[in-house]
């Protein structure tokens, strides 16, 4: 997860949405995201960060596999499955200005495909209905909130159209946003993201689900679906039988405690219950995870790697597998 003021990405996102905002007001409007060139300066080309290491939460009977730089530097990745070979990768880079839509294979060769402004945290699902609809973040110029927004997103995910605000806002909230979309097994839709606790790392996540299969109008569940200083919550697999989430933890501990990977698992998607042992290497900072799920049962992951420390950081993309065992 990335803040606006702590030592994750969220610096970086907040940057690139205000100045993606700031330059499109000096351009002719368009009806909806589409790729254009980079905005902003670009960055030196990040050297990636080599993490060799797995470590094991025999709590919850979850394991990393080996992790692997895509050589890009970028936060808030979502990653979705196109085809049996092809994988869409979709993240925000100051590098490229803006939120990159990239078609990659399997060993996370990758193309870049679009590059969308005035948006961040995009994540994607098919809705009950059938309709690719994607949920992001993007500043509400009439109120200068944060706010969670909705749209249709096209097949090949380089543009989107009939977008509106869902009327979740940040609220000036430091701790905010970063919403993961899970369609439910009735088809309905349901939206989590991050809020602010009382005190340091004290973060939550928060739910809503849809009223019906179309996933464009949503009542908030009541309470907390976790609490502690989790974020970055996203679900791998919303089945009838199991649910099961991966989440990092809150950047105010840093540089004393590493940002980790963390699993969740729920019988219904709204009663969470984690071990609270990381399963990543305590070498450096994990966040942002998004994943997929294979045919034999294990996670594709894509995340984001940083240094532990506070500030402003170089934030590199890996690749790895999860493997989770239920009891």
């Amino acid at each position: 997860m990335q803040w606006n003021v702590k030592g994750a990405g969220h610096v970086r996102v907040t940057m690139l949405l205000t100045l993606s905002l700031l330059i499109a007001g000096c351009t002719a409007p368009g009806a909806a995201p589409v790729p254009t060139a980079p905005e902003e300066p670009v960055a030196p080309p990040l050297a990636p960060m080599e993490q060799e290491d797995t470590r094991v939460s025999s709590d919850e009977n979850s394991e990393l596999g080996t992790l692997t730089s895509l050589t890009t530097e970028g936060v808030s990745p979502h990653l979705e499955l196109v085809d049996d070979d092809t994988v869409r990768i979709s993240y925000s880079s100051i590098t490229a200005g803006g939120l990159v839509v990239a078609e990659c294979t399997l060993d996370f060769e990758c193309q870049t495909s679009a590059v969308l402004q005035r948006m961040s945290d995009l994540t994607v699902v098919t809705t009950g209905s059938g309709d690719r609809r994607g949920y992001w973040v993007e500043m509400n110029p009439e109120t200068g909130n944060k706010e969670i927004y909705t749209g249709l997103v096209s097949q090949d995910g380089t543009s989107l159209s009939d977008s509106r605000s869902l009327g979740y806002s940040d609220e000036g909230q430091m701790g905010w946003g970063v919403p993961d979309a899970v369609t439910l097994p009735d088809g309905r839709v349901r939206l989590y993201w991050v809020v602010s606790g009382e005190g340091r790392a004290q973060e939550k996540i928060v739910s809503a689900t849809s009223i019906d299969t179309s996933g464009t109008t949503f009542t908030q569940d009541d309470g907390f679906r976790l609490t502690g200083g989790y974020v970055d919550f996203e679900v791998l697999d919303a089945s009838e039988a199991i649910w099961v989430a991966v989440m990092s933890t809150s950047p105010e501990n840093l540089p004393d405690t590493a940002q980790g990977i963390f699993v969740a698992t729920s019988p219904d998607g709204l009663e969470w219950s984690t071990s609270g042992v990381s399963i990543s290497p305590d070498t450096a900072s994990y966040l942002d995870p998004t994943g997929i799920k294979n045919a034999d049962g294990s996670y594709t992951l894509v995340l984001a790697v940083a240094p532990n420390e506070m500030g402003m950081r170089d934030y590199d993309l890996q690749h790895t597998q999860l493997s989770v065992i239920i009891p």
